[in-house]
């Protein structure tokens, strides 16, 4: 897990929002291999395991998926489709990808300038390392408001309460990728869908919770 990824994640349970704390046991290079993220509020401890940070808490936790990777050819093209629809030509920044979309996580940094990716829930064969950041997550995105400039939603991760929190997530004009039958979230405006997903903008305030809001305002100059 990229180490200065720990500032834009944020403690899943329902309270104020607080700053995480690392404990880092193992690190190679910018990455935590192994450790913990704590929250200073409830007291929260989310363990870091060869570099996957598992942020399911004590709900009952699914093993990783143990599905047969990809060829090459199928990683590529899904990982062009993904940094065309996300729209990460420009360099820096931080992507997510939940679920299959995940599977693509290292292709879509190789073809791609200095953007790091949030794979959550990949397939198991999805490694942290390499501009590839890996997390485990319950019913909601657990990253920190106007954090991240793209994201992508599987099935398995298109519900109201985890595109809710994929919107807030989100920079002023970043980018929300879902399965076309998701309904549009608040404070998305479509640009365009096809038979299979939607991509959306971020350009409308946002509610954050706890009566907090985020202001995007829609004027590019």
């Amino acid at each position: 897990m990229f180490l200065e990824l720990v500032g834009a994640f944020r403690c899943p349970r329902p309270h104020d929002l607080t700053w995480l704390v690392a404990l880092a046991l193992d690190l190679e290079d910018r990455d935590i291999v192994e450790g913990e993220l704590g929250c200073p509020t409830c007291g929260a401890r989310y363990p870091v395991v060869d570099g996957v940070v598992d942020f399911r808490g004590d709900a009952v936790a699914s093993a990783r998926r143990r599905t047969v990777a990809p060829d090459a050819r199928a990683l590529s093209e899904l990982a062009m489709r993904a940094a065309a629809l996300l729209a990460l030509t420009e360099p820096g920044g931080v992507a997510v990808l939940t679920g299959t979309w995940a599977a693509a996580a290292h292709d879509v940094v190789a073809l791609t300038e200095n953007v790091n990716v949030l794979a959550i829930d990949p397939p198991y064969h999805v490694a942290s390392g390499f501009g590839v950041s890996v997390a485990l997550a319950s019913d909601v995105l657990p990253l920190r408001p106007m954090s991240v400039r793209a994201i992508a939603l599987d099935t398995a991760h298109a519900t109201t309460r985890f595109a809710a929190s994929s919107v807030a997530a989100l920079l002023p004009h970043g980018r929300l990728l879902a399965p076309v039958a998701t309904a549009l979230p608040d404070g998305i405006t479509e640009l365009a869908r096809d038979q299979r997903e939607w991509v959306g903008e971020r350009l409308q305030s946002v509610k954050l919770g706890r009566g907090k809001r985020a202001s995007a305002s829609p004027d590019r100059g």
